[in-house]
């Protein structure tokens, strides 16, 4: 009987772990981003992600970054960083392009504009020798081919947050 309650509560100490562990696990992947509009936060997330996977630490939400889904009156403009005073380093992405867009462009665009309001990047719109843009910081205005994808993701976000300002 001594060996069937030591067991016992080994099985349940493990379980209890377990469940422990995932707990926090899940808090840790569903942080919360206060002025933040909630269908962004897992491309915030992703951005803090990526650039932890590159040796940088980035907090979005101790940096005070907001982001709102709203209709963007400028013609062809799909994302902007604000910086006015009321309102500094709020992500802007236009509700059209948002209700159309794949996960990847969403995620580009995103990044693009985190690139402006967290890491003070300004457009880069150098191309490649085959004409595609060689930063996802390009202005949309310098002639590119935009060509982020799953086989080139890697480079663009290492240049992301690698790349010095070249001002």
């Amino acid at each position: 009987m001594t060996n069937f309650n030591f067991i016992r509560t080994i099985a349940f100490s493990l379980l209890i772990t377990l469940v422990a562990c995932g707990k926090d696990t899940e808090i840790q992947l569903n942080k919360e981003y206060q002025g933040v509009d909630v269908e962004l936060w897992s491309y915030f997330e992703k951005f803090e992600k990526e650039a932890a996977e590159r040796g940088v630490k980035i907090d979005l939400a101790v940096a005070g970054i907001t982001g709102t889904n709203e209709k963007i009156h400028a013609h062809g403009t799909v994302g902007l960083c604000n910086h006015r005073l009321d309102q500094p380093n709020h992500v802007i992405i236009d509700l059209n392009f948002w209700a159309s867009a794949s996960d990847n462009s969403k995620e580009m665009i995103i990044f693009h504009e985190l690139g402006h309001c967290y890491l003070e990047r300004s457009h880069n719109d150098n191309k490649k020798s085959d004409g595609t843009c060689a930063s996802i910081m390009r202005s949309g205005r310098g002639g590119c081919i935009d060509f982020y994808n799953k086989a080139n993701k890697a480079a663009y976000l290492d240049e992301l947050y690698t790349a010095e300002e070249s001002n």
